[in-house]
């Protein structure tokens, strides 16, 4: 998913799934598909999630795995997250409410909330003494024409900033690059994270701050789902009974 598309989704502040109603009656008598009846046409499926179903179902086994599952359905299904940049991080996480006896399972509310970061880069220059223990960069071993603006200015004016705001891969070039000049600077791993380079620009002494932002989206949904020993079914918040109209996540058929 590129950045401008995943940007739109996180300023909806959720995202929402299609539905589709997988169950049918096939007893003719009205009752819900479950362990005492026929499978739906679609089973076996599954999500591959890594999420193991329950050895032995109850309500807190049911509440604990939905748990497990959403968080794992969410990222991978809803967000499709796959961080673009060493900084990225997915922070949504979701949680259990209510847990119902229906039928042969049981239907699990879930809520979700957080932010999931796609950090931008400031570089923050100001003339100043480099400490002495400092490794202090030579203005000439710098190639990178962003990198000798910042600093050239700085050391011209006292100080000079640029923002780096593409996040994904411009972001990490620049965090490696910084890197790879100065041995007092590891490479940054996390939104917000900084650190601090000195280079000597035709004798002026020039201090670098690379930050990463918080740049991120915020989201927040909810959901149910109902479980047993043979389905998954999930809709979103209020869209409908998850046993009848859920969509059909995990099917196991008859051992």
């Amino acid at each position: 998913m590129d950045a401008s598309r995943r940007t739109l989704l996180a300023a909806a502040g959720a995202v929402a799934v299609g539905t589709a109603g997988c169950i049918g009656d096939p007893t003719g008598d009205g009752s819900p598909t479950g362990t005492d009846r026929d499978l739906p046409g679609e089973c076996p499926t599954t999500r591959d999630l890594g999420v193991e179903w329950p050895a032995e179902l109850d309500a807190e086994t049911a509440a604990s795995f939905v748990e497990s599952y959403e968080n794992a359905y969410y990222r991978e299904a809803v967000v499709e997250y796959e961080p673009d940049s060493r900084v990225d991080e997915y922070g949504l996480e979701a949680t259990t409410g209510d847990v119902t006896a229906v039928g042969e399972g049981y239907e699990v509310t879930v809520s979700g909330n957080g932010g999931v970061y796609h950090p931008t880069l400031q570089l923050q220059a100001a003339a100043a003494e480099p400490p002495e223990s400092a490794d202090v960069v030579p203005f000439s071993e710098v190639e990178d024409d962003l990198l000798r603006e910042v600093l050239a200015r700085a050391a011209e004016s006292g100080e000079h900033d640029a923002h780096v705001d593409d996040p994904g891969e411009r972001v990490d070039h620049y965090i490696e690059r910084v890197a790879a000049l100065s041995d007092d600077v590891e490479p940054l791993t996390e939104p917000g994270d900084s650190d601090t380079a000195y280079f000597d620009v035709d004798g002026t002494g020039v201090e670098l701050v690379v930050q990463a932002t918080q740049f991120h989206g915020d989201y927040w949904w909810g959901a149910r789902y109902y479980v047993d020993e043979r389905v998954v079914r999930r809709v979103e918040d209020d869209e409908g009974d998850p046993r009848e109209d859920g969509e059909l996540l995990e099917c196991r058929e008859r051992e």
